[in-house]
């Protein structure tokens, strides 16, 4: 038997799935060959939530504290203590504190939201993945928007600044694949070399930069585009061009070049590639670029050269960071809430300290713990706090901190409707399976808590039908709800192109270059002269790691040269050491590697000695508000 479902990671494919249950009853997942993006395939990770949910360590039944140890209770006795606890604190909300992530997506998925935007409160601001970027774009166009996929397929060239698409979209992988096979030119930037996945031939050009410089080689690139002459007709099309021309002219190449370490010669393949007049370029915006203290002006100045080479606004040409994945949603179902106050994420554990006063903290949809900068800190903030209710499926770095655990429906056991943040369809994850044990999905558990606070909460099928009542969609489809359990997923009434002609969102729609301003690169303590690098995971999204995979010794990548540097053998233990403490590496020599960097896989629990993100500051970037993990310094010891 099949069902069609999708997968609800937080991945920019957000595949449409067939999810098969065999005559023997065994089951297994493939991607939807209907699908126009998912095309009959999908990734391993998407695959592991078979796993996932018949792991032998998954949490299926509520357990509450007791001592160092948790004891299984009913739903009635976890949900009566909460609703009290919350009670107690509903004349002074700001005590109460909601954390939710992006483990999982969708519509419904966001109900915790609605309950504790009612109550008031307290809430987090800024994100730990990709607020620099939007914000950024949203400078830069008016808004976050990018031309439809399909138009890398129509580009002369395609310029992959420092995206890992083989580990973080298969899917982008495929389409830069066919738009090769069509003859287009793929060049890529990255603190990696070629084969760590930027480029997918080895005939494909590739520039090794120093990590978080980007936005140094993009004004270099728009300095060689200025000695030739911006055309008017861009010109006219921003509202500040001729001071940013100005200021770019007042830059010394040579200077812009060392700070990024690139070649003259690089640059100048660049600087034809954008200069070429008769060309389609298209940029893919990694989104490891803008997770430094300036990620949002790596990500302008990219977006400039852009704009500036006239690859703004027209076929097979664009800048691609993203899309919302919940534009094509109305989300106002859950607004109307009471006004509340707000703590940045990156420093969550600063927030929770400095405010002295929270009492109560509900945690869904992360392993907040693992997740954020200054992971011991955040485990100590949590310990602050009278109750902690973690909603999650496994006893992971948060989870162990908790007072209550609420074990949820996991993928395939709950219904949804989410977006992607690469392509315009809608997808349908249906419920394929009961939810196993006594678990619940999020929207059951909210809801419970809900009806014993007497907060009045709209009914799921309420809550989808209004979050797809928008032109987007209706435009298509008259009844899409009825369609989208019907066939699984949508298409969006989306432009294939993104501010054509060159009219963009903002009040005169016009442009809007970055201010006559190049940051240098942040001073550091010249005794932690590394990068640290915690990058993508191959294998599992985010921390969703299951136990049997964290048993050997986190591996750290550097460069031979730096392992000479510092006396230490290849595949011999060493400390990764910071200004805030150290973990124990298994130092793996790598020539793909900066020799100024240090590249771990993200993901590790901190139960484990594999969390990077104890040894990680709570750095800020200079947009959004978004954490700035790879401005990390770090220094390698040997191990005596």
């Amino acid at each position: 038997m099949d069902h069609i479902s999708a997968c609800t990671l937080d991945c920019p494919d957000c595949c449409s799935t067939i999810v098969t249950t065999d005559e023997y009853g065994r089951h297994s997942i493939k991607g939807n060959p209907a699908h126009p993006i998912t095309q009959g395939f999908t990734c391993k990770k998407g695959k592991h939530a078979l796993s996932r949910i018949s792991a032998p360590d998954r949490i299926t039944t509520p357990l509450m504290r007791n001592g160092s140890d948790f004891t299984p209770v009913s739903w009635e006795k976890a949900l009566d203590a909460i609703a009290q606890k919350i009670s107690t604190l509903r004349s002074t909300p700001e005590r109460m504190l909601h954390v939710r992530g992006y483990g999982f997506r969708g519509v419904l998925a966001d109900s915790s939201r609605y309950l504790f935007g009612q109550l008031g409160a307290s809430k987090t601001h800024g994100a730990l993945c990709d607020n620099a970027m939007i914000e950024a774009c949203i400078r830069d166009f008016g808004e976050l928007d990018q031309n439809n996929y399909t138009e890398l397929l129509n580009a002369d060239c395609i310029v992959n600044w420092g995206r890992d698409v083989i580990r973080s979209s298969i899917h982008t992988t495929a389409l830069l694949k066919d738009a090769r096979s069509n003859g287009c030119q793929l060049f890529s930037i990255s603190p990696m070399s070629p084969e760590e996945g930027m480029r997918i031939h080895q005939s494909d050009t590739h520039i090794q930069i120093r990590p978080g410089t980007d936005r140094f080689l993009a004004t270099a690139v728009i300095n060689r585009l200025i000695q030739n002459g911006i055309a008017d007709k861009i010109l006219s099309r921003t509202s500040n061009g001729p001071e940013f021309v100005n200021f770019i002219k007042s830059l010394d190449e040579q200077k812009l070049l060392q700070t990024c370490g690139v070649k003259p010669d690089e640059i100048s393949l660049l600087a034809a590639i954008y200069g070429n007049k008769d060309f389609a370029v298209s940029s893919i915006l990694g989104w490891g670029l803008q997770r430094y203290i300036y990620g949002g002006e790596n990500v302008r100045y990219i977006n400039a050269l852009s704009m500036l080479s006239g690859n703004v606004g027209k076929k097979g040409a664009g800048s691609y960071g993203g899309v919302s994945t919940g534009r094509n949603f109305d989300s106002t179902w859950r607004s109307g809430g009471k006004k509340s106050r707000s703590l940045l994420t990156p420093k969550l554990a600063d927030e929770i300290l400095a405010a002295g006063d929270i009492e109560f903290l509900w945690c869904d949809g992360t392993n907040a713990i693992n997740q954020t900068p200054e992971a011991i800190k955040m485990a100590d903030a949590f310990c602050t706090i009278d109750m902690v209710v973690v909603v999650d499926a496994f006893i992971n770095d948060t989870a162990k901190q908790a007072d209550i655990i609420l074990p949820c429906a996991l993928m395939y056991e709950r219904e949804d409707v989410l977006g992607s943040y690469f392509h315009n369809y809608i997808q349908y994850s249906a419920k394929v399976f009961e939810p196993t044990g006594d678990t619940r999905t999020d929207y059951d558990i909210i809801s419970d808590i809900a009806s014993r606070l007497s907060i009045p909460m709209p009914q799921k099928d309420d809550i989808l039908t209004s979050a797809l009542n928008t032109e987007p969609i209706t435009n298509l489809t008259k009844n899409p709800l009825t369609e989208i359990r019907k066939k699984g997923f949508l298409p969006t009434d989306r432009p294939n192109i993104a501010f054509k002609d060159m009219t963009f969102s903002h009040p005169d729609g016009k442009y809007c270059l970055p201010d006559p301003v190049l940051h240098e690169e942040p001073e550091f303590d010249s005794t932690f002269p590394l990068s640290l690098l915690s990058l993508i995971n191959k294998d599992y999204e985010h921390s969703q790691i299951p136990a049997e995979e964290q048993q050997e010794q986190l591996k750290a990548h550097i460069h031979p040269t730096t392992l000479t540097q510092y006396n230490i053998i290849p595949n011999e233990h060493a400390h990764l050491i910071s200004p805030i403490g150290k973990i124990q590496v298994l130092a793996v020599a790598d020539t793909a590697v900066h020799p100024e960097s240090v590249i771990i896989r993200r993901g590790g629990w901190m139960m484990f000695d594999r969390c990077a993100n104890t040894i990680i500051e709570s750095h800020v970037t200079d947009l959004g508000g978004n954490a700035a993990f790879y401005s990390q310094r770090v220094r390698l010891e040997c191990i005596k």
